[in-house]
């Protein structure tokens, strides 16, 4: 079945935001400019692919896709008046079809696609509900499944967990640090004039408050990553002058300590060619100042090709895995093991508006893949995120312990 669901957030026309489209509370005003929206903000749509499987089990995939839909060379928006029809196709083009290898299903629904589909959310659902079918049938769990197929091993410890604060910049990166987070806040520096500053001055105060909120309420040995996401705007107030924003750079790097600043998106070009070329133009220049600061590419990394050459061309430091983005979870585990290979830390990324349901798959794929991070998902605050994908890891690496220590025969089922 295919059934229409909610996402966990808003889809955001991010082009007409960075053009200067004005907030009104929790609306933007405005006309918003990236094909496939009808509005700036609109409710994120879903859907969910249930397979009903022949030993009387139920098995679930979302797919939906990324808030900024549309913008860094993503497909654009998905949504149900589109796509449900043709996702019902697909669904009775699944009926019977045996379950076997999890990796060899995707590839081949992979090269079976109709082309009026559209491909990542699709693939995105399918896969994970493909995963859970395949763990049924080998009574294990989604994260033995992978790692077996791939031929690695499931991680003993859950991965940091990195969050996204949203526009309560300040309350939630104190929620944060309450919960310990692995790497805070993202930011969302999405405005030159309320959050990054003419100059960058006020993510420079942002930076420097976040140092002294740790400092002052982290607990003893807690030592986060900061993680800042500029959308590009970096590259904006600077001209794209290489020199400038190495300079302002590095004095983040430098409020940041004794944290290590990972920079997300800086600059954000209008091809896959450009950003790299940028990219690599400004890593250079932060080694040449001897720069901890760890640049990110999201946007132009979108599917596995896109960052096999981000990684090959040796200009990033940490690439974002978008899930949702990449279509079948094969492909997001392969990526993250590919980044490994390359020198590359991976970042184990979704969005706001992935779902409950998807949230927990992907903690499946982090525990057989060990991503640096994984992003606590859905919405934009702290603590239904963060909970959903922490309990999740902690139950699977409970289970998996729990069956390695129990006897070989246990007799018969019985409850108590």
């Amino acid at each position: 079945m295919a059934v229409p669901v909610m996402g966990g957030y808003f889809n955001d026309d991010l082009a007409a935001i960075l053009a200067g489209a004005k907030r009104d509370g929790f609306f933007y005003d405005g006309v918003p400019v990236t094909p496939g929206f009808s509005s700036i903000r609109q409710p994120s749509e879903a859907v969910s692919i249930v397979l009903l499987l022949d030993n009387g089990q139920t098995v679930v995939g979302d797919g939906m896709s990324v808030a900024y839909s549309g913008a860094g060379g993503r497909i654009g928006r998905f949504s149900h008046a589109s796509q449900l029809l043709h996702l019902r196709a697909l669904c009775e083009h699944l009926e019977e079809r045996r379950i076997t290898k999890f990796l060899s299903l995707c590839d081949t629904l992979e090269e079976e696609f109709d082309q009026a589909l559209h491909k990542p959310p699709a693939m995105y659902a399918i896969s994970q509900a493909l995963l859970q079918a395949v763990a049924i049938d080998q009574k294990v769990t989604c994260a033995e499944v992978l790692a077996s197929e791939l031929g690695v091993e499931v991680s003993e410890t859950a991965i940091p967990i990195y969050v996204q604060c949203g526009d309560h910049r300040q309350e939630n990166v104190d929620k944060a640090i309450l919960k310990q987070a692995g790497v805070l806040p993202h930011g969302l520096i999405n405005d030159i004039l309320t959050t990054l500053g003419c100059q960058g001055e006020l993510l420079s105060e942002y930076v420097s408050w976040i140092v002294g909120r740790i400092k002052k309420y982290g607990r003893e040995g807690y030592h986060p990553e900061i993680h800042i996401d500029v959308y590009g705007l970096i590259g904006q107030i600077f001209d794209h002058d290489v020199e400038k924003m190495a300079i302002y750079v590095a004095g983040l790097g430098k409020r940041a300590k004794p944290y290590d600043l990972c920079l997300e998106t800086p600059v954000l070009m209008q091809s896959r060619e450009a950003q790299i070329d940028l990219f690599g133009s400004i890593h250079r220049a932060l080694q040449d100042r001897n720069c901890s600061v760890k640049l990110i590419v999201d946007e132009w990394a979108n599917d596995l090709e896109d960052i096999r050459v981000f990684a090959s061309a040796g200009v990033t430091d940490m690439i974002n895995v978008k899930s949702p983005d990449l279509g079948a979870i094969s492909n997001t585990a392969r990526a993250i093991l590919e980044c490994w290979a390359s020198g590359v830390r991976p970042i184990l990324g979704g969005s706001c508006t992935d779902t409950d349901q998807s949230a927990r798959t992907m903690c499946h794929v982090a525990l057989a893949t060990r991503p640096a991070w994984l992003l606590a998902r859905p919405g934009m605050g702290i603590d239904e995120g963060m909970q959903i994908v922490h309990n999740e890891m902690v139950r699977t690496l409970s289970v998996i312990q729990a069956r390695k220590e129990m006897p070989a025969s246990v007799g018969p089922v019985r409850t108590t």
